[in-house]
Parts: C-alpha cells; structure tokens; sequence
C-alpha cells in the first residue's frame, strides 16, 4: 500500500512491522518490540505521531507542493494537550533529531525532535501551555 508520507511516496507495509488500533492510540510491534503512536485523523490526512517524530499520511493522488515543502521544519500538536517541556529557544542551531518540546496528551508524554539541522526559528509555547490540536510548537529552517 503506497502513501505520501510528509511529501515523499513511501510503502507502508513491511513483513516485520504490525500495527493495530486502539481509538486515536496505536500499538506498533516492530521485530517484537511493542511501541506506541497516536493517530489523529484530520480531513483526508492522518497525522501521526511516533517516537518524537509527526508524519502526515495521505493518499496516494495528493502531491506535496511548494507549501508542503516550506511548512516541512513546522512541527504542530497532533491532539490537545499540555506542554511539559520546552528544550530550546529561537535562534537556537539543532541537530536533526535533537528533542525540541514536549507535549502531554492522553497521559502520554510524546518528544518532538528536529526534523533536520537548522535553526529555530519560532516556539510559540511555554511550559504548563495547554495547545489545541494544530497548533504550532516550533519552527525549525534548514
């Protein structure tokens, strides 16, 4: 099954993974090891969230364009929920995978990393903040 996955086309299925549902809550068992991810879907994109890292999924038929693109270091709240920690600053330099904020929803406490080297551009929350699904967190630029 082909998806675009934060603009690139991407397989999903794959023999060691197996994923099941549980609401908005997913249980990912990689190679046996059993993980979490929340799924929240949102028109005709699913925005997931995994391992400190979002992934916006949808169809096949849909490209990425120069907006895509442009929002790519643009890291926003895939549900409701309290920031608990905010790990940088503007201006910063990060790293790609380096832990940026994080955001507690559901009693889950989910990281959100860089999604590339760069700078920061924009945090606009602070801790104890509570957000609303979409709202954004940080902005990094390549």
């Amino acid at each position: 099954m082909k998806r675009i996955v934060n603009g690139e086309e991407v397989e999903l299925l794959d023999a060691g993974v197996n994923v099941e549902a549980s609401g908005e809550q997913l249980v990912v068992r990689v190679d046996g090891e059993r993980r979490t991810a929340v799924a929240v879907k949102r028109g005709d994109q699913v925005l997931v969230s995994y391992q400190g890292r979002q992934y916006v999924v949808e169809k096949q038929r849909r490209r990425a364009g120069g907006a895509g693109a442009a929002a790519a270091g643009t890291l926003t709240a895939p549900m409701p929920g309290a920031i608990v920690a905010v790990l940088v600053e503007e201006g910063q330099a990060v790293t790609k995978g380096e832990r940026l904020v994080v955001l507690e929803a559901m009693k889950t406490q989910q990281p959100f990393l860089a999604p590339t080297d760069g700078t920061v551009k924009s945090v606009p929350v602070s801790v104890g903040q509570q957000v609303s699904e979409g709202q954004v967190l940080v902005v990094v630029e390549p």
